[in-house]
């Protein structure tokens, strides 16, 4: 693999404190998880970083929208917003944080990613009070199984008018995010 540059400093830039959120529906936690909290292992696909999650669960979704799509390759891609308790960074890196490099999708989308193998460790907008993590980097295997338990699954699609094809499903489908006065669609895509 070639070696990706690093555009940032890792210490500033990879573990910041957020302290007031432009997001409106991290606060709106109706159905937006299952989980209430989260104490979870993961790596990269080489192994040369390892993190570990704790915190609080904002939202376990599908996302549909095209940043993370074109960014993952796949569409939609499943989340799991992980917020720190009392403020602390959600998200540690257990090893290799030397390899550690970030690249911006847009002005305030950040992906923090192994520079060895490319593998996304954590996402999320500048400012946003948590962490995004994939389920498919966590250490769950146990041999038999990758299956996710139940309390990882996803509870609801985002950003649902980007769809690359309808889902026939019976998650919850926002066309943008969830919130109060949030749009709702089918599994069509008609608003209802």
């Amino acid at each position: 693999c070639k070696r990706v540059k690093q555009t940032q400093k890792r210490s500033s830039s990879v573990r910041r404190r957020h302290t007031t959120s432009p997001f409106p529906y991290y606060k709106k936690r109706a159905r937006l998880s299952n989980m209430a909290g989260i104490t979870q292992t993961g790596s990269c696909h080489c192994g040369a970083v390892e993190y570990k999650a704790v915190g609080n669960v904002a939202m376990n979704v599908l996302c549909h929208c095209m940043n993370c799509s074109r960014n993952r390759g796949v569409s939609p891609v499943h989340l799991l917003c992980v917020s720190g308790v009392d403020g602390a960074e959600p998200i540690s890196i257990t090893k290799g944080e030397e390899f550690l490099a970030k690249h911006y999708s847009t002005e305030k989308l950040n992906h923090v990613f192994c520079s060895k193998c490319s593998c996304l460790i954590h996402q999320g907008p500048d400012g946003a009070p948590f962490r995004a993590i994939l389920p498919t980097t966590f250490k769950i295997q146990d041999g038999v199984s990758c299956m996710l338990p139940d309390t990882y699954k996803p509870t609801l699609h985002i950003n649902y008018e980007n769809r690359l094809f309808d889902w026939s499903d019976d998650l919850p489908k926002y066309k943008a995010f969830p919130g109060a006065d949030a749009a709702k669609m089918d599994n069509a895509g008609n608003l209802i």
